[in-house]
């Protein structure tokens, strides 16, 4: 986990305050070492030592460094080929960079470090102009910038899946970019609400596709590379699409077999380590594979590089309904590891503010991972995690849903949802908000969602808790509605991801890995590891594995309402089977267990009339119905709303953001 950013505006300036307090705003990804560059004509006036003085240039970039590969000074970055024409700063691990290394050493290839980074400028000088037909041959995590001095231009490219972050804004006629947006604010980006943002957050709880909740900052899309022409940002390029499934190819009874062995593989490249590793375990069925995995591997006599052969392991717990930390003990014990487990007595809410400025966004319930990774730091520089077995072989209560629920998009014509569904929608709406009985709205979005059927996005986003194609809900939650009602319905926003013809739960698997995965969960992933100078590693999110669990018929995937039917199938008898058939947990807090606890007296002290009056965001009425109301099971959606809007609070307060 390392941090890059990079400047590039319009005309020559004095860039050295400005990159220099971007990098220092990252220092917690890369704590190992920091290398500045400052380009200016006829020489490069900085590189990998202090700034001499702050020339005119048009081009600066940063790294901090966490030395994960090569930790002696011969990896330190920016770094530059021999000649000083091409420079990369670059954030990742490439798993699969000693064949690529053998093979540019056969075409007569040199290098200098036994590092990932130092493929990069030779896979680029060798095809500079079409970068497409060598970024698909890395299997790895990355985003990185390589700079062109010759042809005066910039490369911007991330990782197939996203595990990597990277942001871009405008800069003085020109361009900055950044692993995290901190950066991007400390070289003088205004810290501007960005309301369409903003909408889909409080809608389905994260920012989907390339929007931030910062005005003018986006992300590199996953998959994809842009370029910085002289000071002008280019359209991104995609050159990596996943897979559809091959219904031709029906063989179920070997599909097991093949995902074992590629889950094993992924497992063992991921190992490649000069420091030591850790895996956070949960108790549930991906993470504990991968215990499973790394133990055998690293007890084994293979050829791995890594730095010890010790299989350690991190479990959490905060004195929650859903802990998992006795589950997490059986399997430590099954497999013989070096376990730490650990309780914390601790309010969610105490360290909102902290969490929140690790993220970037107002996350409610993300507290566990940041404390997991501050747990793990005392031991290990790299945390395992098992994000995307759920995506990859259909593992979420919505995937059982879709799949039950899935022949009511043919048997919802057009005419059906004009005449019937919308009217009925909007009636049940309008009945249950005059009762002014929240409990039954629990019921009323449940109806809702059946009768979305046949519009397959707002089907989606519906299950995904989305409630603005009720018009009444603008005024019920937001102070002055008109400022949002002109915005696009969170449903356009995967229109495209729900027409192409494809089975439903076969699109809903693509959206899911290419936007919440993306857009949420790796994005928690990636700030509450970098914010303790952790790499987070996601074997899961291996290229060769993923590429396989999509060729894979949806319909193999689940068996009913069973969901990972093919995935507990590879798995076998590993596992105890407490623990492989065991109903899935999921990380996280109970809304309605943290309202009775902390959460209602601090949104009551908190969202107060005075704040939303001054701020114009949220409607209080919606705030004081909720707290005058008796506790209810039924109120998850409310008390996850509330929870959101208190975290919005506290976001605009960390980042002074202007609304």
């Amino acid at each position: 986990m390392c941090g890059i950013c990079g400047l590039l505006p319009s005309f020559p300036l004095p860039l050295g305050r400005e990159l220099a307090a971007m990098s220092a705003a990252q220092r917690h990804r890369g704590p190992d070492g920091e290398g500045l560059y400052l380009e200016a004509e006829p020489e490069v006036l900085a590189f990998n030592s202090p700034l001499p003085r702050d020339p005119a240039t048009a081009c600066a970039l940063a790294h901090q460094r966490l030395a994960i590969l090569d930790p002696t000074p011969a990896g330190r970055q920016p770094m530059g080929s021999p000649e000083g024409d091409v420079i990369v700063v670059y954030n990742g691990e490439i798993y699969n960079f000693r064949e690529l290394r053998s093979q540019l050493a056969a075409k007569g290839a040199s290098f200098r470090t036994d590092t990932d980074t130092e493929i990069l400028l030779h896979l680029y000088r060798e095809n500079p102009d079409h970068p497409e037909e060598w970024l698909g041959e890395l299997n790895g995590i990355f985003a990185f910038a390589i700079r062109d001095r010759a042809r005066n231009r910039v490369l911007l490219a991330r990782d197939p899946y996203g595990v990597k972050p990277l942001h871009t804004c405008p800069y003085r006629g020109g361009v900055a970019f950044a692993s995290e947006v901190k950066a991007l604010l400390a070289a003088g980006h205004p810290a501007r609400l960005n309301r369409r943002a903003l909408h889909c957050f409080l809608n389905i709880r994260f920012v989907p596709n390339q929007q931030t909740l910062f005005e003018d900052v986006t992300r590199v899309p996953p998959g994809h590379y842009q370029w910085i022409e002289g000071s002008t940002l280019t359209e991104a390029v995609r050159y990596h699409s996943l897979p559809w499934a091959d219904s031709s190819a029906a063989k179920p009874e070997r599909w097991a077999e093949e995902i074992r062995c590629s889950f094993d593989q992924a497992v063992t490249r991921q190992l490649l380590s000069d420091v030591p590793v850790g895996m956070a375990l949960s108790g549930g069925l991906d993470s504990s594979m991968i215990v499973a995995t790394s133990a055998q591997r690293l007890s084994d006599r293979s050829q791995l590089r890594v730095a010890d052969r010790i299989c350690r392991t991190f479990t959490l717990g905060f004195h929650e309904p859903t802990d998992e930390n006795d589950d997490a003990r059986l399997i430590a014990e099954h497999f013989g590891t070096s376990h730490t487990d650990r309780k914390l007595e601790l309010n969610p809410l105490a360290k909102s503010k902290e969490v929140i400025r690790a993220v970037e966004e107002p996350k409610v319930n993300i507290l566990q991972g940041y404390e997991l990774a501050r747990m793990a730091r005392e031991q290990v520089k790299v945390l395992f995690g098992g994000l995307g077995g759920d995506e990859l072989f259909a593992g979420y209560d919505i995937h059982r849903f879709c799949n039950i629920l899935s022949p009511l998009h043919a048997l919802s014509p057009d005419r059906l949802r004009s005449v019937l569904h919308r009217p009925l929608s909007g009636l049940l709406w309008r009945m249950q908000h005059a009762s002014h009985y929240l409990p039954t709205e629990h019921y009323r979005i449940g109806a809702q969602i059946l009768l979305s059927s046949g519009n397959r996005a707002q089907f989606y986003t519906r299950l995904r808790n989305a409630w603005d194609e009720d018009p009444g809900m603008y005024a019920r939650l937001y102070a002055r509605p008109d400022d949002f009602r002109d915005l696009p319905k969170v449903a356009t926003e995967f229109e495209q991801a729900f027409d192409t013809g494809k089975p439903f739960l076969e699109e809903v698997l693509h959206c899911e890995f290419q936007n919440k995965m993306v857009n949420d969960f790796l994005i928690n992933e990636d700030r509450n590891t970098s914010a303790h100078g952790v790499e987070g590693r996601v074997p899961f999110l291996d290229r060769d594995l993923v590429n396989l669990a999509f060729r894979i018929p949806a319909s193999d995937k689940m068996n009913g309402r069973e969901t990972k039917h093919l995935w507990k199938a590879a798995v076998g008898t590993d596992l105890p089977a407490a623990i492989r058939n065991k109903k899935k947990q999921g990380f996280t807090f109970s809304s309605a267990h943290q309202w009775k606890k902390d959460l209602r007296d601090t949104v009551a002290s908190q969202l107060t009339p005075e704040w939303c009056s001054e701020t114009g965001l949220f409607r209080h009425d919606f705030i004081q119905t909720l707290l005058d109301c008796r506790p209810h099971p039924n109120l998850r959606w409310h008390y996850f709303t509330a929870w959101i809007m208190l975290g919005v609070k506290d976001w605009l307060e960390v980042f002074d953001v202007e609304t």
